[in-house]
């Protein structure tokens, strides 16, 4: 009968880990490098999305601007679509859509089913998510084809900020400093004539004060280039 002392089983389980742990990393390796072709394929279709696509996502951008536009509703660029404007002047070639943030006091202005129509009225399709406080936009599936969200702030004139609406931020502390979420930006950043800058081909309103709005919406890494796996 063999008999195994403490000592020796716990060496016997840290060898079984380290060569657990080898060969992990060997495959990892491997599939980072020039091994199996289609293991290396998907890994590299996890960042950049297809010229098509892109192509696509700047076109219908475009379209929703003009909607807005022509309504008089002010819109500008934000989240993704403004780093992208910022740091390369276009779309993020990772991201699968697209944003501009709107102000529900001018939408509240307008009935909603009018509203709905003018994108109907040009082949889009378009539907509210009332958790988030956000429309979504596209021309096509959104699962495989790129969208654009409107997403909906209102302005707090107690705090002289504007924040998120949508039910699932309506059930927390509505003040700014306790509640991250809400997205908060001060209302001096929209009180100027806007700039337009050049995204793509287009030109579109920015908030004032360039990357200042961002240190808002993206308090914790602003200063960083922060880039999604393998981009």
């Amino acid at each position: 009968m063999i008999r195994f002392s403490l000592f020796k089983l716990m060496a016997l389980i840290f060898l079984c880990l380290g060569f657990y742990y080898i060969a992990r990393w060997q495959i990892i390796l491997y599939n980072n490098g020039t091994g199996s072709t289609g293991v290396q394929q998907r890994f590299l279709h996890t960042c950049n999305l297809s010229e098509a696509y892109r192509n696509e996502l700047e076109q219908l951008f475009d379209r929703v601007h003009k909607i807005l536009d022509r309504q008089s509703i002010t819109h500008i660029l934000c989240y993704g679509t403004l780093w992208g404007q910022i740091r390369m002047a276009k779309m993020l070639p990772w991201r699968r859509k697209a944003e501009f943030c709107v102000f529900n006091e001018e939408l509240m202005a307008r009935e909603e089913a009018r509203f709905l129509r003018l994108f109907y009225s040009h082949n889009l399709k378009i539907y509210y998510i009332h958790s988030e406080g956000l429309y979504r936009i596209f021309s096509d599936n959104p699962d495989v084809s790129p969208y654009v969200e409107l997403v909906v702030f209102q302005r707090d004139d107690a705090q002289s900020m504007y924040k998120r609406v949508g039910w699932r931020r309506r059930l927390m502390p509505p003040h700014c400093d306790w509640t991250p979420s809400l997205d908060c930006f001060p209302s001096h950043l929209l009180e100027k004539v806007l700039p337009r800058r050049k995204l793509g081909h287009f030109f579109y309103h920015v908030p004032m004060g360039g990357i200042e709005l961002q240190k808002y919406h993206y308090a914790q890494n602003w200063w960083k280039d922060v880039r999604v796996f393998n981009c």
